[in-house]
């Protein structure tokens, strides 16, 4: 394996694939939009398709599950995969361009790589909800996608939080005062900090004001005079739960794709989630807010009151747009909430010897190891590398792992006390996902394995039955599977889908992909859908995802590499990215490709 990149590499890589205009490198959101189209337009890809939400619990996870055969997805990747730090983060004060915010090549790289991700020959689905001040940062990085809005009435978003106690589960009091900070910004002060004032208000009206102004933003992103019209279809959250099958009728007509088969719903307990929460395996036919007295009241009064003010300071057609995202309201009947078991957060482990990582068959050629790689053992080498002065995140650009909050899914955290990586609780033989491609090449060269391909994954998974796949839990569960020993492949299909080494041909200048293969906890378990072709850029991530090694005759014990090595090498590439601000992203992908010998 060869962990240098050269000057040499670096040259004939520019030369191989040309360069593009400097003048679409500028760092402005303009410019990282053209350089995208661009790309795009030579692959002859599509733009995606943007289902934008005003809020959170809107049916957004509906959505996307019912066009997951029919639309490749991606949920989140603005406001999930950019750290605070990014100057593109909704969790950040977004400036007006990305000039002046430190953004480096490697970010430009990045958040290019990450654009065209999201383009491909068939129309791909990107879910956004709670943009805020990123709104119209977003929407101008994709200014060809059409729109679906995502609107419910407020108190029904409010009982969906109250249900799931999300308001505390989510720190939605620290997102608050946030995005209340945001407000105060010099580009947003003027229109907006009138309407999150810093009072430390009560739970239902900090909620009820975030809804609202994170509506109004929304709406005035989209009314946007300078991006110009795009299509867009608004969905009620009531419309579909009350039509089902004529929502999806008339979703399919709005993009032009087969209409999705409608499911019946799925009950009884082999079908219901520990952990519900992410869950959409269940369909809602009523419209029921169950919330304690007064806070349907204190929710409706902050957004009330919210829009009214809005209304002296923002354009009428705005204020008058998300007022009726925000209605339906009278649709709900609300009552107290009904007393409900309690149930456990983690399903009890079967108790069983945890079996010692070793390499199996399982495909002609390789052989497997017989458990998926863990997140006590990715915690490990991140705890190496960043000895080694390799840290996982550069200005907000994860290269390993997203480093996601426990509240929503994250596992990996780095405490910067003691420079070291931890696990949550109870969560340390689970298998590691938020793993980057970058991530679990680095963890196979560690070992002194590989990932395998496409084609192993379904040689070897072929004719197994899926363990832990549609939201059966709700969650992953561990490496080690009930019932097998140490001469098994525990979870050859399910848990989490697995990277692969190989990737799909494309063009010179475009960003490299890899695949993916197999089921996770959250997807289906079909062959039909292990089987399914699907891919990503190299520092692209998931909740799904994670990593298998294989051996063969040149991966052994003997090729194993030290984390200081690998630091190294991962070092130098950033250097590459940094300095090479006119090399395409393809020809800077193939550098780390080659470095790592893949």
């Amino acid at each position: 394996m060869n962990t240098r990149i050269s000057s040499d590499q670096r040259e004939a890589a520019s030369s191989l694939c040309g360069q593009p205009d400097s003048a679409q490198l500028d760092g402005t959101v303009a410019s990282v939009a053209a350089r995208v189209e661009r790309l795009a337009e030579q692959a002859g890809h599509q733009p995606p398709v943007l289902a934008l939400g005003v809020f959170e619990r809107v049916g957004s996870n509906w959505l996307s599950d019912s066009l997951r055969q029919v639309m490749p997805q991606h949920n989140e990747p603005f406001r999930q995969q950019l750290s605070r730090a990014h100057p593109l983060s909704p969790s950040d004060r977004v400036p007006p361009t990305l000039q002046g915010t430190g953004l480096t090549g490697l970010g430009r790289h990045q958040l290019v790589c990450a654009l065209s991700d999201l383009h491909g020959e068939q129309k791909h689905l990107v879910k956004e909800t709670n943009l805020f001040f990123a709104a119209d940062t977003v929407l101008g990085l994709l200014p060809q996608s059409p729109a679906i809005v995502l609107t419910r009435a407020p108190v029904g978003i409010a009982a969906s939080f109250a249900r799931g106690r999300l308001w505390d589960r989510w720190r939605y009091k620290d997102r608050y005062a946030q995005v209340s900070a945001s407000a105060r910004a010099p580009r947003w002060r003027a229109a907006f900090a009138g309407l999150l004032p810093a009072d430390d208000p009560d739970p239902s009206t900090a909620l009820g004001r975030l809804i609202a102004v994170n509506a109004l933003l929304l709406a005035r992103a989209l009314h946007d005079p300078v991006a110009g019209a795009r299509p867009r279809l608004v969905i009620p959250y009531e419309r579909h739960v009350a039509d089902r099958e004529g929502t999806l009728s008339g979703l399919a007509g709005f993009l032009d794709v087969t209409a999705p088969v409608t499911e019946e719903p799925r009950s009884g307990p082999e079908r219901a989630a520990v952990d519900a929460t992410f869950a959409t395996s269940g369909h809602k036919g009523e419209l029921v807010a169950e919330l304690p007295p007064g806070e349907a009241a204190l929710v409706g009064e902050a957004v009330a009151a919210t829009l009214d003010q809005a209304g002296q300071v923002l354009d009428g057609q705005v204020t008058r747009t998300a007022v009726e995202w925000l209605a339906g309201g009278d649709l709900y009947e609300v009552r107290a909430p009904a007393a409900r078991p309690a149930v456990p957060t983690r399903p009890v482990p079967v108790p069983h010897p945890a079996p010692q990582p070793a390499y199996r068959p399982a495909a002609p050629g390789a052989g497997w190891r017989n458990l998926l790689v863990s997140n006590a053992e990715l915690a490990e080498l991140l705890t190496l590398l960043h000895a080694g002065g390799a840290p996982n995140s550069r200005l907000g650009t994860h290269l390993l792992v997203c480093p996601m909050p426990h509240e929503r899914g994250g596992r990996l955290h780095f405490d910067a006390k003691q420079r070291q990586w931890r696990v949550s609780r109870g969560f340390e033989d689970h298998p590691a996902y938020w793993v980057t491609w970058v991530g679990a090449a680095l963890m196979a060269a560690w070992c002194g394995a590989r990932l395998p391909t496409r084609a192993e994954v379904l040689e070897a998974t072929s004719g197994a039955s899926a363990s832990n796949c549609e939201y059966v839990i709700g969650d992953t569960c561990s490496v080690a599977e009930p019932g097998l020993g140490r001469e098994d492949v525990h979870h050859l299909v399910g848990n989490v889908q697995v990277w692969c080494a190989d990737g799909p041909q494309q063009p010179c200048e475009q960003p490299v992909q890899r695949y993916m293969a197999g089921a996770a906890w959250n997807t289906p378990g079909t062959w039909e859908a292990v089987s399914a072709v699907r891919s990503r850029y190299l520092l692209g991530s998931s909740r799904g995802v994670g990593v298998r090694l294989v051996r063969d005759g040149h991966t052994t014990d003997a090729a194993q590499l030290g984390a200081w090595e690998l630091a190294n090498l991962v070092n130098r590439w950033v250097t590459a990215a940094d300095s090479d601000a006119h090399t395409t992203p393809g020809a800077l992908d193939r550098l780390l490709l080659d470095a790592l010998g893949s």
